[in-house]
């Protein structure tokens, strides 16, 4: 197992211990004042000022400074709800006891050694959302014209409007360390909103969910609930999702708090020497550039902003290179990767199995019960 993913299962199961207060944890504790902080001064906190947010206790020198965070915690609080900040918003907590200040934000990290990288080169490391797109009428008919052409290559509109779910399975096996590892990887979404990823290395397992209770991350030793900004993080990575921009097409009513789908023509041009028509799409904070086959509506490929199986953030290029068709709906089940202008052989996914039409347990995406 990578290291890197050694590192987030120990971190989920220390946060996780039954009885522990995530707050109370020296690691959850942040103990120099945040508002001192982001303007450039270390000033310790006091006990008497303090306020838990998003699982992190935050300690001021003065009220004042308390009620200015109150006021705007957003302005103030560590990056990736106090996740690593090498790692990224959906790899392990970091260390509040071991921070930094870049760009006006404070960074948590889980170890000397990531606050180091990240110090050397942070805007390597840092995601947020993707600028929104915005293009002409002419353009906003073509990007449309080009889905609606994927759309009947994937099964057409009333199929894919008439899937309630998504779930998919993957499995293979990896030798490292001298160990055989049995992998699994499990994705299920509950439309139009709830989402749900999975994956198990022998017998240690974590996984992350999305859903109207908001955001958690789970392992065997039980579930947490995240922080807003790590939920955000994980839709963004999953409106990556063929599935999940079919869907937004074709369904076309934006959530309450998100102006749904936008969609701008890019262009044609080829991909491998084959006519492509070029589409920008946007999600959920979550920007893509999909290549849909002229004469078939095939798609091809899917380029994003962002980590793509790395540690850094970079320019990904997923070539889908296996389809399947389950329930009358066609979808990509294998893709390799381009990071950066580089082959990826490590950052490929392959999917074994799917379906888009059973049943998902009503518990699944419910936190406090759990």
């Amino acid at each position: 197992m990578s290291s890197w993913k050694q590192r987030t299962l120990i971190a989920l199961s220390v946060a996780m211990m039954a009885g522990a207060s995530v707050a109370t944890l020296p690691e959850r504790t942040l103990g120099v004042d945040a508002v001192e902080l982001i303007a450039g001064r270390e000033t310790a906190g006091k006990p008497e000022f303090a306020v838990l947010h998003e699982g992190i206790e935050y300690r001021f020198a003065t009220p004042e400074n308390m009620a200015a965070f109150e006021r705007e915690p957003a302005k103030f609080e560590a990056a990736d709800g106090g996740a690593c900040g090498r790692m990224g918003p959906l790899a392990s907590l970091g260390d509040a006891r071991r921070y930094a200040v870049h760009g006006g934000r404070i960074y948590f990290f889980s170890s000397d050694g990531c606050r180091a990288g990240f110090l050397k080169e942070p805007d390597s490391y840092i995601e947020v959302d993707d600028t929104m797109p915005f293009g002409s009428n002419d353009q906003v008919l073509q990007g449309r014209g080009t889905l609606d052409k994927l759309v009947a290559w994937a099964g057409g509109a009333e199929r894919l409007k008439a899937i309630p779910s998504y779930r998919s399975h993957a499995a293979r096996t990896e030798k490292q360390g001298g160990k055989d590892w049995a992998v699994t990887n499990e994705t299920v979404i509950l439309f139009p909103n709830s989402y749900f990823q999975k994956e198990a290395w022998n017998d240690s397992w974590f996984s992350t969910l999305s859903g109207a209770e908001g955001g958690a991350m789970g392992s065997r030793r039980g579930l947490e609930r995240i922080a807003s900004s790590r939920t955000r993080a994980f839709n963004r990575a999953m409106a990556r999702q063929p599935i999940v921009l079919l869907k937004a097409h074709v369904d076309g009513a934006p959530k309450a708090d998100c102006p749904g789908l936008v969609v701008i023509g890019d262009g044609e041009g080829e991909v491998d020497g084959v006519p492509v028509e070029f589409v920008k799409v946007w999600l959920n904070g979550s920007g893509s550039r999909l290549a849909v086959e002229k004469n078939t509506g095939k798609l091809l490929a899917l380029s994003f902003h962002g980590r793509d199986g790395t540690m850094k953030v970079g320019e990904s290029f997923r070539r889908f290179t296996e389809y399947a068709t389950v329930d009358g709906v066609t979808l990509p089940t294998a893709y390799s990767v381009t990071f950066d202008g580089k082959a990826a052989a490590s950052s490929g996914g392959k999917v074994d199995s799917f379906e888009a039409s059973g049943t998902v347990p009503p518990d699944m995406f419910r936190i406090e019960s759990k």
